[in-house]
């Protein structure tokens, strides 16, 4: 499936107590065959994400109201499959997923599902740890029920689980990812004048910035950095959107219900 897109964000989530300093966005545009990084901001809170995404970023980069975007976020966006039907049934669908888990802390989603039910998602395997794990169930549950209030309250399309042809798409990245993967550098936080230059040259093979000023953020910041990466993975796969059904052998419905983490098409199989 290839769609044109105008533009390519990223998304850095944050499931922490609000206001947040971690919840930054990333936009570009394509220019000259690279993606072109023309806003990067922070967000204090998720309500002000939503509405960023779903619509206000037009105005950040005076984008006409028909411009499109292909925004790539780094949070789960559903659960495995084996634990959604405990918890609805056999025939749970991620559009009832949705309200079920954004009505319910984390704590009491975690709880509800039996432990060996809570592993991976076909998706994480190899590149992540389950939307039950500790370290992440609590920003995965924040990031659903934000997903879910996007959705009520903005026309967005998420891919594979709700397509529609919306001005803005969201599909489910991992920067860890794409760092590993595209051979960028890899330590947070770079501590030396060295480390930050390295970053800036690694990034300079795939994309280019509006002004040195966010360029010097992008690549200083670990979490600018981390929605930067999201928008570069957007934009790489920007035209692979039937990614998860061109390399998946499992069921479509199963698919649609777990979600998929995209990746940069060079690196698949």
């Amino acid at each position: 499936m290839a769609e044109a897109f105008d533009f390519f964000g990223g998304v850095d989530f944050s499931g922490a107590r609000e206001p947040l300093s971690n919840l930054w966005t990333a936009l570009g545009r394509e220019e000259e065959g690279k993606l072109h990084i023309v806003s990067l901001r922070p967000h204090a809170y998720r309500a002000d994400l939503g509405a960023f995404v779903g619509g206000g970023w037009r105005g950040a980069v005076e984008a006409g109201a028909d411009s499109t975007v292909l925004w790539g976020v780094d949070f789960p966006f559903s659960l495995p499959a084996d634990a959604a039907h405990h918890l609805l049934d056999e025939r749970a669908q991620w559009r009832r997923l949705l309200p079920w888990i954004a009505d319910r802390p984390a704590d009491e989603v975690r709880d509800a599902v039996p432990e060996p039910l809570r592993g991976l998602r076909l998706t994480d395997s190899g590149l992540g740890p389950s939307p039950f794990d500790l370290r992440v169930y609590k920003l995965a549950v924040e990031g659903i029920r934000w997903l879910h209030e996007l959705r009520e309250n903005a026309d967005i399309s998420v891919h594979p689980q709700a397509t529609s042809g919306a001005g803005s798409t969201l599909i489910e990245v991992s920067p860890a990812a794409t760092i590993q993967e595209l051979g960028l550098p890899r330590r947070r936080a770079p501590g030396r004048p060295g480390e930050i230059r390295a970053r800036a040259a690694a990034m300079r093979t795939f994309l280019t910035f509006a002004t040195p000023e966010i360029e010097t953020v992008a690549v200083t910041l670990e979490d600018p950095w981390d929605a930067m990466v999201g928008c570069l993975t957007a934009y790489l796969a920007r035209e692979d959107l039937d990614q998860p059904f061109r390399l998946a052998t499992h069921p479509r419905s199963t698919i649609e219900l777990e979600g998929w983490i995209y990746r940069a098409p060079a690196t698949l199989p």
